[in-house]
């Protein structure tokens, strides 16, 4: 949240969104109306940022459970 607000990104509304997606980068490509290499280079820049590798599926768990918990991602806003 500090790199968004520092560098006036949307990353962890992106981060939220491939979380919510499943990881499914063609279909969030294409409903964040984004090209697969820019979101792949946003993917890779969340990833130096948090140190953290989205490969991992406890680290995508884990990152999820605390968007959810911030209020960040589709189900909060149902």
């Amino acid at each position: 949240m500090v790199h968004d607000d520092r560098h006036q990104t949307r990353l962890v509304e992106l981060l939220g969104q491939y979380l919510e997606a499943g990881g499914n980068i063609a279909g969030l490509a294409r409903t964040s109306h984004l090209s697969r290499q820019a979101l792949y280079s946003r993917l890779r820049t969340i990833e130096r940022v948090l140190g953290a590798d989205l490969g991992d599926a406890e680290t995508r768990t884990g990152l999820h459970v605390a968007l959810l918990a911030k209020g960040v991602g589709a189900r909060t806003a149902r």
